[in-house]
């Protein structure tokens, strides 16, 4: 039976990479790589963060880059990172997390669901020993598509103890 678990599990996971399901759409305003959520651990989350006002910086306790060009190389990384026409940005599951509990999952937190990995999320819990809790529940609420389409953490070992 274990067998047969597996072998749906790589079935669905091959059908998702052969027919695009989950399929992360470019971060408009990312200038890194390929403008994808998906490029390293953490920067999984594309968020505006470039808008006017927004709380992002004050609860991450980071400073403000965007409207300022990055030097990462690649055909959009002297651009403007996170500018006003494009203000989005991959930011950290930790950053998401920490600004959702700081903000709550208001109006003013808006996400690229289709730009960001949800499902990376949803199968994450820490992040730089920060609790994704408040990401999973605001998440769960705004890309609900999203996350509903992602496996359950729990299906993909369900069966593999005796």
């Amino acid at each position: 039976m274990i067998k047969l678990e597996m072998l749906l599990f790589v079935m669905v996971g091959l059908m998702s990479v052969s027919f695009g399901i989950n399929e992360i759409k470019p971060c408009p305003g990312d200038t890194r790589g390929d403008r994808r959520c998906n490029f390293d651990a953490t920067h999984r989350v594309c968020a505006k963060i470039g808008l006017a006002g927004t709380s992002f910086w004050e609860f991450t306790g980071q400073n403000n880059w965007c409207n300022t060009s990055g030097s990462y190389g690649g055909e959009y990384g002297s651009q403007l990172r996170c500018p006003a026409s494009d203000p989005s940005w991959c930011i950290c599951k930790w950053a998401t997390a920490r600004w959702i509990a700081g903000e709550g999952c208001s109006d003013d937190v808006e996400f690229d669901c289709a730009a960001t990995d949800v499902c990376d999320l949803k199968s994450s819990y820490i992040d730089y020993k920060v609790d994704l809790e408040p990401a999973h529940d605001c998440m769960m609420k705004k890309c609900s598509n999203e996350w509903n389409a992602c496996p359950d953490a729990s299906s993909a070992t369900s069966g593999a103890s005796p």
